[in-house]
This record gives structure tokens, sequence and C-alpha cells, in this order.
């Protein structure tokens, strides 16, 4: 018994030096206002980690930064450097609209406008991955009420779903 317990206490250590790196985008094509509306969920720790280590501020608070930027533009400027769409084979510009949090993640809000039919779109995502060499970073593309899916990693940063 007290082997099992040694062990089921080591293997508890074991899972908590070893968080899950992981973010979430749902991207969801709007017919009728003829947009992509983009929902990118990353955990709020990590994200401030990378942050501070790409602007060289060991003591950044990206929720309160103090200073001349705002959260929304730090984060804008993070996500443009590490999430890019190619739609329809053409580079896509985003809007950045905003944020919020949920818990221990921060919720960003993206739209992609003037999206005639969606005909292909390609996603690039390199969030995290310069922190993390175990960053998972899973997209959810729904089109017409079908869900497609893809899990882009350090070594695979970008997948494409071809549309009818």
């Amino acid at each position: 018994m007290l082997k099992f317990f040694v062990l089921m206490v080591t293997l508890s250590s074991f899972v908590f030096m070893h968080p899950l790196h992981v973010s979430v985008c749902e991207i969801e094509y709007d017919t009728e206002s003829r947009s992509l509306e983009i929902i990118q969920r990353i955990f709020l720790d990590d994200l401030e980690t990378q942050i501070r280590l790409d602007r060289d501020q060991p003591e950044l608070d990206i929720t309160l930064p103090d200073g001349e930027l705002t959260t929304d533009q730090l984060v804008e400027a993070y996500l443009k450097k590490r999430l890019q769409f190619v739609v329809n084979d053409k580079q896509a510009v985003y809007s950045y609209l905003g944020h919020e949090i949920d818990g221990d993640a921060m919720v960003c809000y993206i739209e992609i406008e003037k999206v005639k039919k969606l005909k292909s779109l390609r996603v690039r995502s390199t969030i995290l991955t310069d922190v993390f060499d175990d960053q998972i970073n899973i997209v959810h593309v729904e089109v017409g009420h079908k869900l497609k899916s893809m899990k882009l990693t350090p070594d695979h940063r970008e997948e494409e779903f071809r549309y009818d």
C-alpha cells in the first residue's frame, strides 16, 4: 500500500510539472455577413510569458500594462505576428475586435470581412511555439454546419481546407 501511495504522489507531481500547452481557434463562416468570425483562446499565463519574452519585459502584466500600450494593443500585435489566414488563395487582413478573460484563458475576437464565397482557407499558427516545444494549436472551422479540424504544432504550423 505504501508503494502505491508513493507511486501516486510521484505521478501526480509529474503531471503538474508538465502542463498542457494548447490553444483553440474557432472559425465560423457567416454566409449572411460574408465574413469569417474567429475566436482564439489562449491560456493567459502562457500568452503573458511569450509577450514578456518578445518585448524583453520580464515584469510585464499584460492585463494591466503600465506605459503607452493597452492589453488589446499588446495582444493584437502578438496575434498579427503569430496567426495568419489565407482566404481563397489571398493573404487575408483581419480585424482584431477585442478580448475578454474567461477563467485562465484570454479569449480574442477576430473578423475577416468581405468573403463572398469561401473556396479555401489556410491557417498558419505559431502561437506559443517559441516558448513550448509541445505546443498544440487546435483549429476548428465550421462552414455550412460542417466542422473540420486541424492540429498545428511547432513542426506542422499550417494547414489548408478546400471547399466546393
